[in-house]
């Protein structure tokens, strides 16, 4: 009997494990009204949780890796002060 319990548990928790790795939880990101009028208005963040419709995930400026990489620079701190004259990079 035992044994069967064992087996039966291990069906489940393979089952369980493969449901959870089958589906990537990740919704679809529309682009929000908001977003478009505001270019401060960040639309993907670390986090996980939804902003309310209409509203922005947060407020900020965010530069892409080719954003970066299109300045020709080597280091970060230079790269983004050619970006955004507002970031000043002290060494």
């Amino acid at each position: 009997m035992a044994t069967y319990v064992r087996i039966a548990g291990l069906i489940i928790a393979g089952v369980t494990l493969f449901g959870c790795a089958a589906t990537n939880g990740a919704k679809p990101n529309p682009t929000s009204a908001a977003a478009m009028k505001d270019p401060t208005c960040l639309t993907d963040t670390g986090s996980r949780i939804s902003p309310a419709p209409g509203q922005c995930r947060g407020v900020g400026r965010s530069y892409s890796n080719q954003d970066i990489e299109r300045t020709g620079s080597t280091s970060a701190g230079d790269a983004l002060g050619l970006l955004d004259s507002s970031i000043t990079v002290h060494k």
